[in-house]
């Protein structure tokens, strides 16, 4: 009983000795989990309650030798550290994106822009607002069903007038997230980091985002129905990546911000995670910054 007492104390005030980590269960959820002597926590961040800047998160804890468990609470109070989110927006709503950039101001966020087609003033106008422009393509088409020449084409044959322009271009966004495993041999040649597309949380540290290919989770508001299950994702995910530590980086993806685009993310949506995202002090990172 001694030692069950003394663990739960060791997890209620959040030991640097409980090795937490996240999985995706047989239902699909994120859940977080932690490991301590001959002990399994389960953490509730669902459930968390919110109050003047800290969480109050349930959890289990079982002693994996009987099966006993008891339930308890921890108090969490985010601190600022290196874990952040990758926010990236794809294809060419230029004019939309500008109208949100006083929002991005707000919040200090700053995004990466993925571009198509040839270089135009809205990487100069993104630049000089503190944000980031990778690219896109140059007609966003399947990279998996043409030609290599259509492929170094529609990859690599504009990135020398966007250098010329003063856009780094640190980063390429494969179209649709189609790939092959051989492109990311060719294009790791010119960018730095390379990002696929999907629609499952998975969360890095430095080290795996500077070894040059990332996927980067779906925002978009063709995958909820309601707001309510679309915040409520958003709380898990980015609670997980703060909570676990480690620095994890959770990168994110949408299209146009627009209340009616199947690809693309509500206003109310956009801030929901940018506040969000504020409040647990994760920070707002761009893809060229893990390449200094």
């Amino acid at each position: 009983m001694a030692l069950f007492e003394s663990v739960i104390q060791k997890i209620k005030q959040d030991s640097p000795e409980i090795e937490k980590y996240y999985l995706i269960d047989e239902s699909g959820s994120l859940i977080v989990r932690g490991k301590i002597e001959s002990f399994q926590v389960l953490y509730d961040l669902k459930n968390a309650r919110v109050n003047a800047g800290s969480y109050l998160v349930p959890f289990t804890v079982k002693r994996l030798e009987t099966g006993a468990v008891k339930e308890d609470t921890l108090l969490w109070k985010p601190q600022k550290d290196g874990a952040g989110i990758l926010f990236s927006f794809d294809d060419n709503f230029f004019d939309t994106w500008e109208r949100y950039f006083d929002l991005f101001d707000r919040y200090n966020a700053h995004v990466t822009f993925f571009v198509l087609g040839t270089h135009s003033s809205f990487s100069a106008k993104a630049i000089k607002r503190g944000h980031d422009v990778g690219y896109h393509s140059l007609n966003h088409t399947n990279l998996s069903k043409v030609s290599r020449q259509t492929f170094y084409t529609e990859t690599v044959s504009q990135v020398k007038e966007f250098r010329n322009a003063g856009v780094p271009l640190a980063a390429f966004a494969y179209p649709f997230g189609f790939y092959e495993p051989w492109m990311n041999e060719e294009l790791l040649k010119t960018y730095r980091i390379l990002r696929g597309f999907n629609t499952n949380f998975q969360a890095y540290d430095k080290i795996d985002i500077q070894n040059g290919f990332i996927f980067s989770k779906s925002v978009d508001n063709v995958l909820f129905s309601q707001d309510d299950d679309f915040m409520t994702m958003i709380d898990v995910m980015l609670r997980t990546v703060k909570f676990i530590g480690h620095d994890l980086i959770l990168p994110l993806t949408s299209h146009n911000i627009s209340d009616t685009d199947d690809w693309g993310i509500k206003p109310r949506r956009l801030e929901y995670i940018l506040q969000t995202a504020g409040d647990l002090q994760l920070n707002f990172y761009r893809y060229s910054v893990f390449f200094p």
